[in-house]
């Protein structure tokens, strides 16, 4: 069984990895945790050069994979088999991606519950995964107890 966590590495995704261990660990599952790098329209203009913005890019690629090395080590020190995943692209189509190519059997993820305004202005990275995955979809709503 696979469990798909993608994360942010926000204190609300870090809610949702604590319930997809607590799952993976009642299962028996793998939990692949993902990270969608977002490519962000970035001109070098004015004082920051092309350059300059792909040491920036690379920067955060570098971080990011870093991160995701740190998780799969505390979840694999919890005794729970765990991989990663960096992908490139719209969060919420790259889940789906993910989810659809790794075979995943859950995703869970964090929702940070900004309502109606929010959403409506921000969109709902969370609201997409739940209407367009291939499996079922856990959330995690930000400040949930996310060990029951």
């Amino acid at each position: 069984m696979t469990i798909l966590h993608p994360t942010d590495f926000s204190s609300c995704a870090g809610q949702a990895q604590a319930r997809a261990a607590a799952l993976a660990r009642a299962f028996g599952a793998e939990v692949l945790l993902v990270y969608v790098l977002v490519e962000a329209m970035l001109f070098g203009e004015g004082f920051v050069g092309m350059a300059e913005v792909e040491r920036i890019y690379d920067a955060q690629k570098r971080w990011a994979e870093k991160a995701l090395a740190d998780r799969v080590a505390e979840l694999e020190a919890q005794g729970i088999k765990a991989r990663s995943l960096l992908v490139v692209g719209v969060p919420a189509d790259e889940i789906v991606r993910a989810a659809e190519r790794e075979r995943a059997d859950l995703i869970v993820l964090g929702t940070h519950g900004r309502g109606a305004v929010g959403r409506f202005f921000l969109g709902s990275i969370a609201d997409r995964v739940v209407r367009t995955a291939p499996c079922p979809v856990v959330t995690v709503r930000e400040g949930a107890d996310a060990t029951r």
